[in-house]
């Protein structure tokens, strides 16, 4: 009688099932890991919005009247735009003593907008797009 010899290694149904495990995880990690990433996108609103605010307060108590700018125009008003990468954004007077704010996404998800009226009881606006999530209409 011969000594069996086993050999070490996986054989190929065992390596494929790992493969197909493997290429689970991976796919279960890129939707997690998009679904992060639009979120933390939005939160650049969060952070340019006080500013445009603050400006627009500013403007108000010297002109008696709120400014209309896009982007490139919000600089000159004292707004630091440096750092945003994910959106555009512009203010626009709405003549009753008012501005809205808006917010165009860029290339990330082209289209996409979110609209801020600025009242006494502030309110998001949006394509339906940006603002899927409770997070972003508190």
């Amino acid at each position: 009688m011969k000594n069996k010899r086993f050999e070490k290694g996986l054989t190929i149904i065992e390596l494929l099932i790992v493969v197909n495990i493997v290429a689970i995880l991976i796919g279960a990690g890129t939707i997690i890991a998009s679904e992060y990433g639009s979120e933390s996108r939005c939160m650049e609103i969060y952070s340019v919005l006080p500013q445009i605010i603050h400006s627009q307060a500013f403007h108000y108590m010297k002109n008696n009247a709120y400014y209309a700018a896009d982007h490139n125009e919000l600089r000159n008003y004292g707004v630091d735009l440096s750092e945003t990468r994910y959106f555009t954004y512009s203010t626009i007077p709405n003549g009753l003593g008012l501005f809205s704010v808006r917010a165009d996404a860029t290339e990330w998800a082209a289209g996409g907008w979110a609209l801020y009226d600025h009242r006494g009881d502030p309110r998001w606006s949006s394509d339906g797009v940006l603002i899927q999530r409770h997070w972003l209409t508190e």
